[in-house]
């Protein structure tokens, strides 16, 4: 136990320390989860990116703005993006009508709620399982009687 006495005493808690192994191991799974999720966002906006146009047209032809065909122009004269890219990405910014502007898949809405669902319910299940730990070990087991020294709730 981490106080005087197994029924409580007069010391302050000590929680019980973590392992080297177990915070190597914490420090990993995270940064794995961390690399995961990144790389899936990555490749899933790479795969679910607006397809190419097959012949580019030239800045005058495109619907934007004077100011931005000055900055794509500058782009393409210090060789940040080709000329094929701009159209892409012209293509792929200009507002599309209806529902094809911001297309949501329900089945990946539903795979993302129930994740994050699973996510809260496994953090409360383990929280409310290390509190009942906690006053276990800071006031017995249930049931046993407190010893004379334990301080009573509002005894002054």
């Amino acid at each position: 136990m981490s106080v005087d006495s197994a029924a409580g005493g007069t010391g302050s808690y000590v929680p019980p320390k973590q392992s080297r192994r177990g915070q190597v191991f914490d420090s990993v799974f995270i940064l794995a989860l961390l690399f995961a999720v990144l790389f899936g966002v990555t490749y899933y906006s790479n795969s679910a990116a607006a397809p190419t146009t097959s012949t580019a047209k030239p800045l005058g032809q495109l619907p934007i703005t004077q100011i931005e065909r000055q900055q794509y122009q500058r782009a393409i004269d210090e060789g940040l993006v080709d000329l094929k890219g701009v159209n892409d990405q012209v293509i792929a910014s200009t507002p599309k009508s209806g529902s094809k502007q911001y297309p949501i898949s329900p089945v990946a809405l539903l795979v993302t709620f129930a994740v994050i669902a699973g996510y809260l319910l496994f953090v409360f299940l383990m929280s409310f399982r290390e509190y009942r730990e906690v006053i276990r070990e800071r006031f017995g087991p249930p049931g046993a009687t407190p010893s004379p020294s334990t301080p009573r709730r509002g005894a002054a």
